[in-house]
């Protein structure tokens, strides 16, 4: 039988490309099953996501360099965006090398 609790956090981040601010609303479930064995769930929206510091992408420009802020620490800010939809991560692609050199203009590296 598994005991456990489900709580609401809302998780503030900061995209340190184009400097966006926007907060993520988690519905988060703390399960134990009695015999010391404890697990997190992250949702959103009904879906299991990553934890909020694990794999954040900025919904503006998808650069991975996000940074989050402690709970209620922006909630006086107006500028603060709040999604409506899922964080989705932005899948990496990865540009073969004479086709980045072309685009560069520059030799490719041998």
């Amino acid at each position: 039988m598994q005991e456990g609790f489900s709580t609401y956090e809302t998780w503030p981040f900061e995209c340190l490309r184009c400097l966006l601010v926007w907060e993520e609303e988690y519905l988060v479930r703390r399960l134990s099953d009695g015999h010391g064995n404890d697990m997190v769930v992250w949702t959103r929206e009904g879906t299991p996501v990553q934890p909020p510091w694990s794999g954040m992408s900025c919904p503006s420009c998808g650069c991975g360099s996000v940074t989050t802020f402690p709970t209620g620490y922006l909630g006086h800010h107006a500028e603060i965006v709040r999604r409506a939809e899922p964080a989705v991560p932005v899948p990496f692609t990865r540009v073969p090398a004479e086709s980045a050199s072309a685009a560069s203009g520059l030799p490719a590296e041998a």
